[in-house]
C-alpha cells in the first residue's frame, strides 16, 4: 500500500511476510513462531496448539522498532493467524508513532483503508482509488451478462480452508459464483466430502502465504482429493502475490482470476499461475 501510494521510499522497517522489492534490505521487526517450513498439516496443528495456550503467534523486535523511530506504523485487525494483530502492535508502539489498523475484508474496505494511509503518509488517495475501481469496472463490463461457473478458491490445503473475506468478492467481479463461502465471509474449515458435494467447475488452489512453486508442491501432495473432485480446471496460483492480501495487488488477482474463467481473457503469466491437469499432474 505505502508502495502505491508513492511512498515507498519513506519506509524505515518491515514485517518478515514484506516481500516488495522496494523493501528489500530494511530491518525485519517481526517473527513468526510457527516454523513455515513444516508441512500445512502440522502449520495448521502447531497454530492451534499455540491459540489454545494463549500464545502470540508473532514477537516484535521492541528495542530495533524503537531506534527505527518511526511516525506510522501499519497492522492490521484481520487475522491473528496471518501477521501482528492490532494489539500486539500497539504493546510494541514507539512514542510519538501513529499506529494506522488496516481492516478491510472487502473492496470497499480496501479504499477505506488506502485512504487511511494516505491521510496519515500525507498522500492523496483517490487517483489510485480511482484507477483500481476503473481497473475492477472494465472487468464487470466484459464478464456482465455471462453464464457463471461455479468455482472455489481452496485457501488452505490440509485441512482445507474455504477462500474468505475479499476472496469470493474477487471470484465474483471476475465473473463466477464462488461455492460453499460468500464475499465478506470469513474462511473456514472445510472437508473434501463437503467441498465435492459442491460441485466446483473450477478450483483455483491459493493457500495463504505460499509461492506458486510450493503451491504447486501441495496441488501435487493432495493429487488424489483434487481429482476426486472431478472439476473442469484446477489452478495453482501465487497466493502470496495475488490472493493473500487485501491490498491494489487484489485487482491484479480479479483480472487474473477472468483469465483462469474465461477463454478471451489473457491467461495468467506463469510466475502467476498455472493449470493442473488430472487425472495426471503437469508441471
Amino acid at each position: 500500500m505505502a508502495c502505491a501510494l508513492g511512498v515507498g521510499s519513506s519506509l524505515v522497517g518491515i514485517s518478515h511476510e514484506c516481500d516488495h522489492p522496494a523493501a528489500k534490505g530494511l530491518p525485519i521487526v517481526t517473527r513468526s513462531v510457527i516454523d513455515s517450513s513444516l508441512p500445512p498439516a502440522q502449520i495448521d496443528a502447531d497454530v492451534n496448539a499455540a491459540v489454545e495456550a494463549g500464545q502470540s503467534l508473532y514477537l516484535t523486535n521492541r528495542p530495533l522498532l524503537r531506534e527505527l523511530d518511526p511516525d506510522v506504523v501499519l497492522t492490521q485487525t484481520i487475522c491473528d493467524v496471518c501477521a501482528v494483530n492490532s494489539q500486539t502492535a500497539r504493546a510494541s508502539l514507539p512514542p510519538n508513532a501513529q499506529l494506522i489498523n488496516l481492516s478491510a475484508t472487502s473492496f470497499a474496505g480496501l479504499w477505506d483503508d488506502l485512504r487511511a494511509v494516505g491521510e496519515a503518509t500525507g498522500e492523496n488517495a483517490e487517483p489510485l482509488i480511482i484507477e483500481l475501481q476503473g481497473r475492477l469496472n472494465a472487468v464487470q463490463q466484459r464478464v456482465a451478462g455471462r453464464e457463471k461457473p461455479r468455482v472455489l478458491v481452496v485457501e488452505w490445503t490440509e485441512p482445507p480452508f474455504l477462500g474468505g473475506h475479499w476472496v469470493p468478492e474477487m471470484v465474483e467481479l471476475a465473473g463466477g459464483v464462488h461455492v460453499l463461502s460468500r464475499a465478506g465471509e470469513a474462511s473456514r474449515r472445510a472437508t473434501w466430502d463437503e467441498i465435492r458435494d459442491a460441485r466446483p467447475e473450477i478450483v483455483i488452489l491459493a493457500p495463504c502465504g505460499y509461492d506458486l512453486e510450493q503451491t504447486l508442491e501441495q496441488g501435487h501432495a493432495i493429487q488424489n482429493e483434487l481429482r476426486s473432485l472431478n472439476a473442469r480446471v484446477i489452478w495453482a496460483t501465487n497466493a502470496t502475490a495475488l490472493f493473500s492480501r487485501c491490498t491494489p495487488a487484489s485487482v491484479r488477482g480479479v483480472e487474473i482470476v477472468a483469465g483462469m474463467l474465461w477463454d478471451d481473457f489473457a491467461e495468467p503469466e506463469d510466475y502467476e499461475a498455472m493449470c493442473l491437469s488430472f487425472p495426471t499432474v503437469e508441471y
